[in-house]
């Protein structure tokens, strides 16, 4: 992974800017790479507390809006910190430009409400990468056991 790493960081300058797939080769592997979008969302400017009706509301938007995205395959991976930070999300976008990503953001209705604000990076990853789940499979829906 460490040299994977390294020809990523001598090949991705020229590659990225003129297309979003490219295979890079190490040794006798071959990598099909893309690029994504990587958006770290933060706490917005408006943090006043909200009564827990609106709140919910607001949640409840929030999450059809990137359920919808989702669904059309816009959003690949997301969710939320785990903590109290300034860092409040992530999501990995696989989108032409970082301009229809921007569109999708300033949908959200927490951004919208300056709950959230948000930064967007590239961020280039191996085709056909999977999050893989280490534990007991008891506790997940039978469609997602292997």
């Amino acid at each position: 992974m460490k040299h994977l790493h390294t020809a990523l960081l001598l090949v991705l300058p020229s590659l990225a800017i003129a297309q979003r797939t490219f295979d890079v080769t190490i040794a006798d592997s071959t990598y099909h790479m893309k690029q994504y979008w990587f958006v770290l969302y933060t706490t917005g400017p408006d943090t006043t507390q909200l009564d827990s009706s609106t709140s919910a509301d607001l949640l409840k938007a929030h999450l059809a809006h990137q359920g919808e995205q989702a669904k059309r395959g816009l959003i690949q991976v997301g969710g939320p910190f785990g903590d109290k930070s300034n860092w409040r999300g992530l999501l990995l976008y696989d989108c032409e430009t970082k301009e229809e990503v921007e569109g999708y953001l300033r949908q959200d209705p927490f951004v919208q409400r300056g709950k959230l604000a948000y930064d967007i990076h590239p961020w280039y990853g191996a085709i056909g990468t999977v999050l893989r789940y280490r534990g007991s499979t008891s506790a997940l829906p039978s469609i997602m056991r292997s």
